[in-house]
């Protein structure tokens, strides 16, 4: 079944042009899905009497640079709660930066949620608010407007059923190429796009008929591809989503290359669970490597 949604971007400009280290990526792409709940504690989650007066919230804050060093921080550490009191008075806002980063934070939300209609109004919420940060982007661009917006199109594809997922792929794909143009050393973004060449390179037949009867000849793609957009993400950043290290296996795999695809699978199943995309990889490619025939104590 046809899906692109990750991530989740681990690198995350605070502007196109100055960048943190680091942000905790938290995308689900669309083989995988999530089901851990979020540890943060709601340190600056607001207070009714905050909630109460939504309507005045300013449209930027005095300190942009400041608010948006913390909101990635809180990302960072995965306290999303707290990343979501901070954005939330600023979702009127007419700044392309604090809208992403709202989305982003909306969207994670909505993906940890068990409650089936919350995920969907979270999600919904978070698309309406990264479709104005594209409205508000400045003239010189927002990369992250772009690569947020392709993510949560996706989602809301999903939400509508494989057809119109289908139907919204190459917007998807446009977008994550948009961000690319604008900002070329984000790790996940590349990621997304190799997921992107991965799922229509995997895609069984019921689903390809029905992408051929939307678009007479469907979006194509190829596993070599797709392993070329994977790596191209580990060459920006070694090691930085396990997601992205399980694909290569599975592109391995897919290729026949069992030996490179074990080893990638072993790397995916040693790297820290600290997400919740994390913990779902962890269990994957345990049960992948049980399939090849590695032995539980040859992981220890």
């Amino acid at each position: 079944m046809f899906k692109i949604s990750t991530l989740l971007g681990r690198i995350i400009p605070l502007t196109t042009t100055k960048l943190p280290k680091k942000s905790v990526v938290l995308l689900r792409n669309l083989a995988l899905g999530s089901g851990m709940s979020t540890i943060a504690v709601s340190l600056f989650a607001p207070s009714v009497s905050e909630k109460e007066s939504l309507a005045e919230k300013p449209r930027r804050p005095k300190d942009l640079n400041l608010v948006l060093r913390e909101t990635d921080a809180l990302y960072d550490n995965y306290l999303i709660d707290n990343a979501y009191g901070l954005l939330a008075r600023y979702k009127n806002s007419d700044c392309s930066e604090l809208l992403w980063r709202l989305a982003r934070v909306l969207c994670e939300k909505g993906k940890l949620s068990r409650d089936p209609a919350e995920k969907k109004k979270l999600m919904y919420e978070a698309y309406e608010v990264v479709q104005n940060a594209l409205k508000h982007e400045p003239i010189e661009g927002c990369f992250g407007a772009h690569k947020w917006y392709a993510i949560l199109l996706d989602y809301i594809g999903e939400i509508e059923g494989n057809k119109s997922r289908i139907e919204k792929s190459y917007l998807v794909r446009e977008h994550l190429e948009n961000a690319v143009k604008l900002y070329d050393k984000d790790a996940t973004t590349w990621h997304i796009l190799g997921i992107w060449h991965f799922s229509f390179a995997d895609m069984g037949y019921a689903t390809r008929l029905v992408a051929k009867t939307i678009f007479g000849t469907p979006p194509s793609s190829t596993y070599e591809e797709a392993l070329h957009y994977f790596l191209k993400a580990e060459e920006i950043e070694s090691g930085f989503y396990s997601t992205n290290t399980f694909y290569i296996a599975e592109v391995y795999d897919r290729l026949g290359k069992k030996e490179e695809a074990t080893e990638y699978y072993k790397k995916a199943f040693k790297m820290p669970v600290v997400t919740a995309d994390d913990n779902i990889i962890h269990k994957k490619a345990f049960d992948k490597l049980r399939k090849l025939g590695i032995k539980e104590r040859e992981l220890v």
